[in-house]
């Protein structure tokens, strides 16, 4: 957390104006128009300020730190209304070239990351109708700001959090074979590794140490994405309880050669290659790199042989990565997954992909530890869904590797509905929930950099 960030915004230290959090939200509209150096304590971003050059640029622990404080969201809900109310009692910003076009920017993408998707798209539709009078003068703005809250964002989360969630729920029903539970119907606590309700595995914490690095990096580092594993296994970074749990034979061979020689590349061992570890955590790649499709599926292969040494494994991850990035862009699903499969695989995954599931029998469907397995089965519970929920519920109550299957399913559904679409209470129930959204619209922001 900076330290400038934290005096600001919890021991209520004050600007240079004297100004202090709490009193921003006094200021009359002389004040809020005539005062240029608040706004971007008030809304901080990862973007450098040009005016002043020594405003704080946001970064990714400053931001988890921030979005979990429950003072601030309440400081920033409050600051986004004065905004507004500034906006609407004001007509001088509803021209071509304003300032407060520059505020609205910042506000826009804050309050996207800081807070949801949700506040800052109500902010947005506010400020457009406040100006709808001035559109033909204020339509290059207008999409200016509508790149800082598009639907991609929301899409980049859904995908991102949906693997936590199916994570999360089908955590305690793993290991456990198909119709011997009571079907699962929201998080719920135990299972083998006796994790509260709404704790995630090893799924989840690997995508968080590849999406940090990817966020640190500016790019795939595998060396960076190994000691973030690494960290992970050895002393419980990235996890949702501070203990790791679930690493599979795979990575626990490959992070050993790491540590011991440096290896950034698996080597084959027996017959477990073919496993799913390095798809269930593959979101952050699409979500990072979804403007371009070579780029997109060159990385999603580069991050498999880094655990796992198959082919088949790195194709089946160049498989999803391509078509969670046409559904982040707002393709449709049918049309997504027609366009991916237009790509030239290999005989087995096509013969476990391009089918029409729906409608498909339960009973042809496996859900074990195999790569194919997994990404087939997670197509079938999207095929058969109707929602974000239904299509997680599908996977988890296959059993077996169900926490993998669901994690796989929940990129997808994600993708499909964004993170809007996706229950309340899957949200707000979610351990860490805070720290893995905010992640996700720090890889947002990547891609719309790009």
């Amino acid at each position: 957390m900076q330290m400038r960030l934290k005096l600001f915004h919890e021991a209520k230290a004050p600007l240079a104006n004297g100004h202090r959090r709490d009193t921003l939200l006094l200021l009359s509209d002389e004040e809020f128009e005539n005062n240029h150096g608040f706004i971007q304590w008030a809304f901080p971003t990862p973007t450098p300020s040009k005016n002043p050059t020594d405003a704080p640029v946001l970064d990714l622990g400053s931001a988890i730190y921030l979005s979990e404080d429950k003072d601030f969201v309440i400081f920033i809900e409050n600051m986004t209304a004065r905004f507004l109310e500034f906006l609407k009692r004001n007509d001088h910003w509803k021209r071509k070239y304003n300032h407060n076009h520059l505020r609205i920017s910042r506000a826009l993408e804050s309050i996207r990351i800081l807070h949801s998707y949700e506040l800052s798209d109500w902010f947005l539709k506010t400020v457009l109708q406040f100006s709808e009078e001035a559109h033909g003068m204020m339509s290059d703005t207008h999409r200016h700001w509508q790149s800082h809250i598009s639907q991609s964002h929301d899409r980049v989360a859904g995908a991102f959090v949906g693997l936590a969630i199916g994570d999360a729920m089908g955590a305690p029903v793993e290991f456990c074979s198909r119709g011997t539970f009571v079907p699962v119907t929201h998080y719920r606590s135990g299972g083998k590794f006796q994790l509260p309700a709404g704790a995630w595995t090893d799924d989840t914490a690997m995508a968080l140490g590849l999406a940090q690095s990817l966020i640190l990096e500016k790019g795939f580092e595998p060396r960076s994405v190994l000691q973030n594993f690494s960290d992970w296994m050895e002393h419980g970074h990235y996890t949702s309880t501070g203990t790791c749990v679930g690493v599979g034979q795979n990575t626990l061979r490959t992070l050993g050669d790491f540590r011991r020689t440096g290896a950034l590349k698996a080597v084959p061992f027996g017959k477990k290659n073919d496993g799913n570890g390095s798809l269930m955590r593959l979101a952050p790649i699409p979500c990072f790199y979804t403007s371009d499709d070579e780029l997109v599926m060159n990385i999603a292969r580069e991050q498999s042989l880094i655990t796992h040494a198959s082919e088949i494994a790195a194709e089946a991850c160049q498989f999803l990565a391509l078509l969670l990035s046409y559904l982040i862009r707002g393709e449709d699903y049918i049309v997504a997954k027609r366009r991916t499969l237009e790509k030239e695989w290999s005989y087995p995954l096509l013969s476990s992909v391009d089918l029409d599931y729906k409608g498909f029998s339960v009973a042809g469907i496996k859900s074990g530890g195999y790569v194919l397995d997994t990404l087939q089965a997670a197509i079938w519970a999207v095929e058969n869904g109707t929602d974000f929920k239904s299509i997680v519920l599908n996977a988890v109550n296959l059993g077996a590797d169900a926490d993998t299957t669901a994690a796989v399913a929940g990129q997808i559904a994600g993708a499909i509905y964004g993170y809007a679409g996706a229950e309340r209470d899957l949200k707000t129930d979610l351990l860490k929930e805070r720290e893995l959204y905010v992640t996700s619209q720090f890889l947002g922001n990547q891609t719309n950099e790009k």
